[in-house]
């Protein structure tokens, strides 16, 4: 990783609590790794060997800015550090300055970070920012052993707490939904995604993200022979999404990213991804797709 180079950036459309469609620009830097390692996580393939250099983060920003052409109305922005926004080695304190000035054009501008990092420096940077702060915190899954076990360092009750803070200071709240995360039996795994986005909504969340566990990261594939995770299916994350729609309780979206590998029939993978596409615009539920080939199993 080059600290003094973004990794990419790109243009999408989200959707508002009013229904409208509305552009965000994501921006992916290289950071630190994190702190924290959560068992499922592969971010940490994509950060640098040892802290951020000062001066690194605001430069990659104003490339990937120049890059992504001139800022569209009523734009959002998502600067995804796969890291932690407001730690130290990941954003050096004396880079804030500079980064409020570069994202000021932005409505809103959304970082990550780890729940129980939320604290006054996050406070402090909702306060001087031009546009509104939205926080996006991994809830990851409320079921009780499993996420004691993803050695994720957090508990039910730090991302509650987060949660009041950030609510308390107005600033919006997003926030990471599992599906058949490890030590999830895979017929359970749907059910307690919907109860972790109800968790999340209970807590003042806006907007949750059902993320399908990806394998690849080396400790998953352990998990996976030891009998302690099952890959979920992408039959898994239409459900999912469709029983959290039908909470009415706020955003949810399915995290589409690779997720064609979770498919097992080439006859109707792509309609179903196209499915689930628009029902992440709209909000909406639509019909399952019959198929001819895999009748849907």
């Amino acid at each position: 990783m080059d600290p003094w180079e973004p990794l990419g950036h790109l243009w999408e459309e989200e959707r508002a609590p009013d229904g409208r469609l509305l552009p965000a620009l994501t921006v992916f830097l290289a950071g630190a790794e994190c702190p924290f390692s959560c068992i499922f996580c592969d971010l940490w393939q994509q950060t640098l060997d040892g802290a951020t250099p000062p001066g690194a983060l605001p430069s990659q920003i104003r490339k990937a800015l120049a890059a992504a052409g001139r800022e569209r109305e009523r734009a959002a922005l998502k600067l995804y550090n796969a890291s932690n926004f407001f730690e130290p080695r990941a954003v050096p304190p004396d880079d804030e300055p500079e980064i409020l000035e570069l994202v000021a054009p932005f409505s809103r501008v959304t970082v990550e970070c780890h729940p129980r990092l939320v604290g006054d420096r996050c406070l402090r940077f909702a306060e001087r920012l031009a546009g509104s702060l939205e926080v996006a915190m991994g809830l990851e899954t409320v079921h009780p052993q499993a996420l004691a076990r993803l050695n994720k360092e957090m508990t039910l009750a730090d991302f509650d707490r987060a949660a009041a803070t950030l609510r308390g200071a107005g600033i919006g709240l997003r926030a990471f939904v599992l599906v058949a995360p490890p030590f999830v039996p895979p017929e359970e795994a749907v059910e307690w995604a919907v109860r972790s986005a109800e968790h999340a909504f209970t807590q003042g969340v806006e907007r949750v993200s059902l993320i399908p566990v990806r394998g690849g990261n080396g400790a998953m594939e352990a998990l996976r022979d030891a009998g302690d995770f099952t890959p979920p299916r992408l039959d898994q994350l239409e459900e999912a999404l469709e029983l959290c729609l039908a909470l009415e309780q706020g955003i949810v979206t399915a995290d589409l990213w690779d997720a064609r590998r979770f498919a097992s029939c080439a006859e109707c993978t792509d309609a179903r991804l196209a499915r689930l596409d628009r029902m992440n615009r709209s909000g909406q539920p639509e019909p399952r797709l019959a198929c001819t080939t895999c009748k849907g199993n």
